[in-house]
């Protein structure tokens, strides 16, 4: 018998906050939103203005829904075929593939790794493997992917800051026993913070160094970094060292050469490489 399934976000009201009318319209391409002319597909999955959202002249063609405003990212999955039946029998158990990524994104959020805000999933169609599936995320406002941040980013205490950052985001996945081979320099995302309020930032920098100073510390903040890829994820508890060395190297290989050197080994030794392993597995990246 086909069935059909929605889950939403505590803070979303409804289907009619995101400018659907019904399920189905989620499946459509471009989904079947009242912003559906100023979608636009990015990669494998289509960016669409939720209602409110000012075009890029500014205008207002709607008003919000109460989801607020911004854009949304909408990707479909299929029924997935063996990746459908290992998502209903592996770890985190899910009726489809979109599920599987919200589950993992929920999993990573409540250990401390920043994921894309979940919105919506959506399922149809009755499968013995998996349901046809979609899930909706917010876009992540000031994030630039990894690739763009370091061949835009000259400033070596930035890309140094930035590396920190993503070291001990990618220890922290490994801790957290999920395991993300899709991991790569486009799709984990680097925070950049130079559209804020300047007026803002120099008065909460004042404050933070009043504090600072009373406690005699220091202060170097890193940039926040997220995931966005949970293609082939699972929860796997434990993994090899020559697994984790390998998911680790593949993403340093990934980048390439907009890493330095000294970058890189440093970057390896973040990563608990012994210095000596780290140097040997430079020089081969």
């Amino acid at each position: 018998m086909a069935r059909s399934f929605l889950k939403l976000a505590a803070d979303i009201p409804g289907l009619d906050a995101l400018g659907v009318r019904e399920l189905d319209d989620l499946f459509a391409e471009p989904p079947r939103t009242v912003t559906a002319q100023r979608a636009h597909l990015a990669g494998t999955r289509f960016v669409v203005p939720l209602p409110g959202t000012p075009d890029e002249a500014g205008l207002q063609h709607e008003k919000p829904r109460g989801a607020g405003t911004g854009l949304l990212h909408v990707e479909r999955f299929g029924r997935g075929g063996f990746a459908g039946l290992s998502a209903r029998f592996t770890h985190p158990r899910s009726t489809s593939l979109a599920a599987r990524a919200w589950n993992l994104a929920c999993h990573l959020q409540a250990h401390g790794v920043a994921t894309p805000q979940l919105v919506a999933l959506a399922e149809r169609g009755a499968s013995p493997f998996c349901a046809e599936s979609v899930l909706v995320t917010r876009e992540l406002e000031g994030f630039v992917s990894l690739r763009e941040f370091l061949r835009t980013t000259d400033k070596r205490s930035e890309r140094r800051r930035a590396l920190h950052s993503l070291a001990l985001t990618l220890v922290q996945v490994e801790r957290c026993g999920a395991w993300l081979p899709a991991t790569t320099a486009d799709n984990v995302m680097v925070q950049r913070d130079d559209e804020d309020c300047v007026a803002i930032k120099i008065v909460n920098l004042h404050s933070e160094q009043a504090l600072l100073r009373e406690r005699g510390l220091s202060r170097s903040r890193l940039p926040s970094v997220a995931l966005t890829s949970f293609a082939g994820g699972s929860l796997r508890g434990s993994r090899s060292p020559t697994e984790s060395e390998a998911w680790l190297v593949a993403l340093d290989r990934d980048v390439g050469a907009a890493l330095s050197h000294r970058e890189r080994l440093e970057f390896l030794v973040r990563l608990g490489f012994t210095r000596p392993r780290a140097a040997a597995l430079a020089a081969r990246c």
